[in-house]
């Protein structure tokens, strides 16, 4: 969570929020965070950025550990677009129907 926390910042402070995003976690052997670490730090960017919208959110994950990712896009998708994928290309594909903005 701290590395995501850095991450988060860094968005912020690049101004950069409202661009379009892919989180590959493909990747991940383990992970020691649940539901609530990942509400917290949804919530942490939204305070970041309260200035503007936030872009759309392409969450790739393995095939059997998505769960985590389909309940942060049912709690966390209420003010951008949040989709969960299983391959690259997929999430790719579908972030490309967003205009970049500016």
């Amino acid at each position: 969570m701290a590395e995501f926390g850095g991450f988060v910042r860094d968005l912020a402070q690049a101004g950069v929020i409202h661009y379009r995003k892919i989180i590959d976690v493909t990747a991940a052997k383990s992970s020691t965070v649940g539901k609530n670490e990942l509400l917290a730090a949804d919530e942490r960017l939204r305070e970041l950025n309260r200035k503007g919208p936030r872009g759309p959110l392409a969450l790739v994950t393995d095939a059997n550990r998505g769960e985590l990712a389909q309940v942060f896009k049912a709690l966390a998708a209420e003010d951008r677009p949040v989709e969960v994928f299983r391959s690259i290309h997929a999430a790719r594909k579908w972030l490309a129907q967003f205009p970049v903005t500016m």
